[in-house]
Order: C-alpha cells, then structure tokens, then sequence
C-alpha cells in the first residue's frame, strides 16, 4: 500500500464539539453527579470518555433525585420528558445541536400554521422523535415505498428533512410526493439538512471514486455515519466501516494501493488518527 487519502472533513461537526464542550466543563465545575438522558452524542468510544469523567448516562429521569444536573442530547428531546424534568426540578443542560433547534423551529411554524408535516428522516431517531413531539400528526417517510397515493391531495403540507439525510434522498422523496398527489392544494418544502453533512457526503462520493479501499470511521449507531457508509458502497464496494482502534484491518487493507479515510460527524479527530497510525504499521510505505 503506498497512501492514505484523508478527508477534509474529519472529526467532530460543529454541533458535536460544541456539545461535547459544554458536557466537559459541566463535569468539571460540577459538586453534584451530572447525569444524561441517554447518550450525549451516538458515539461509544466518546461517551466512555465522558463515563470516566463521571457523567452517568440514564434512560429515565424515574430514579433522578429533585436538584440533579441533567445534559439533555445533542440531537434533541421530546417536551414531555422536558416537562417531567421541570416537574422534578432538574437542572438542565441543554445541548441541543443549533441546526437542530433550527429545524424544531421550523417543523414547529408548519404545524401552528395548520399545515401537515412531513419529516423525510429515520422514523426511530431521537431527532426524529423530538420533532414528532412539536408537530402531533406529522408524517415521517424513511422510505420511498412508504409514499401513498393521494394521501396528501386537496390538502396543505410542509416537508422538512432530518439533519443528516442525504440531498439525493430528500428531494427523491419530496418529487414522488407530488407525483403521487398531484392535486396536492399548497407545498412548502424546507431543505433541513445541515452543511456539515453535505460537505461529508460530497466527499465520500470523490473519495470513494479516488482510492482502493474507503474506510468511514465511526458508530453504527450514527445517523450520519451509516448514511456515509451506504454512499461509499453504491461507489465502490470496498467501504468499510471502522468503530474503534481495535477494528481488524488487515483483511480489509490486503491488496491495497491507495486507501481513503473519512469520519462521521460524532467521530473524535483523536481515532481517526489512530486509525492512520495502524495504517501505516501495516505498511512499509508512507502515507502521501
């Protein structure tokens, strides 16, 4: 193997950085047990980190005693489990990545202005979640096959995507909309995807063109990662994901002239340099 091709874009999103900031400050200036509903940011070998600082990651606020610091998620969070919060007094932290409090702003002006809502996003994603919470009703599409005919005829909508959906994704979604309802009486369409994940999923699609063997660093629990996966596949079918520094990849690189390197926006800079670092033991040769 004689290179490795590294992205531009590697390493935390603004979003993430920002939340994984404020979540390491508060552990640091905090005297009581600082909890979080649930991961901060869908990254395991980050939150481990964050567990060794001493947050404490809950499913429930059940068992919080009234006064505890709880961080609320980077991808947002529904406002019934907001109001349990304030019911119990907790002190919140509140990381919510701006983009997608944009995005709740917007879904949430559909709604008031009487328009029904659709989220072309994950159905089961937190973020997906949140925004069902601020638009009851609203209709979530994560596939093609799930666009109904003249559902939406005689009637005014609003489509919103999530943050990390691909562009190819949501506008194909929002023309078999109108396709299959084309009596449809008002469309507004709000193009939600953040440009961090635009610039990632461009790249993915030269990288992959470019090298022998794409690696995507990351979680599989990740929105945004598994999306950047599946574009490198459709390109070249040597793409692989890399969860951790204990990835096996020495199959993966057999072979290999040139190999290409690009993260999810959870993703730390600090593994994907590790991941650079195997690369070249594996090799004599030094990356270009």
């Amino acid at each position: 193997m004689r290179g490795i091709k590294l992205a531009k874009n590697i390493g935390f999103c603004s979003g993430v950085r920002r939340a994984i900031n404020i979540v390491e400050e508060t552990l640091s200036h905090s005297k009581s047990k600082v909890y979080s509903l649930g991961p901060v940011i869908h990254n395991p070998e980050v939150i481990k980190q964050l567990e060794k600082k001493n947050l404490c990651i809950v499913d429930s606020l059940d068992n919080l005693e009234r006064s505890s610091v709880l961080v609320l998620p980077s991808h947002g969070t529904p406002r019934k489990i907001l109001d349990i919060a304030k019911k119990k007094n907790l002190r919140l932290v509140d990381v919510t990545c701006p983009y997608v409090s944009l995005v709740q702003k917007i879904c949430n002006m559909l709604h008031n202005q009487g328009l029904e809502v659709i989220i072309v996003g994950d159905r089961g994603h937190p973020e997906i979640k949140a925004l069902l919470d601020l638009a009851p009703g609203a209709h979530t599409i994560d596939n093609i096959k799930d666009i109904k005919e003249n559902v939406f005829s005689h009637k005014k909508i609003g489509i919103i995507s999530q943050t990390t959906q691909t562009k190819d994704i949501f506008f194909e979604v929002v023309s078999k909309i109108l396709q299959k309802n084309p009596l449809v009486k008002e469309v507004h369409t709000y193009n939600t995807i953040c440009l961090d994940t635009v610039h990632r999923q461009d790249e993915v699609k030269k990288l992959a063109k470019s090298v022998d063997v794409l690696l995507i660093v990351g979680s599989r629990l990740s929105a945004n990662t598994k999306r950047l996966l599946s574009m490198g596949r459709k390109i070249n079918k040597r793409t692989y994901l890399v969860e951790n520094e204990g990835t096996p990849l020495d199959k993966v690189l057999k072979n290999t002239d040139k190999v290409g390197l690009i993260s999810g926006a959870s993703t730390p800079e600090w593994l994907v340099k590790e991941i650079v670092r195997k690369i070249r033991e594996a090799t004599t040769y030094g990356a270009k």
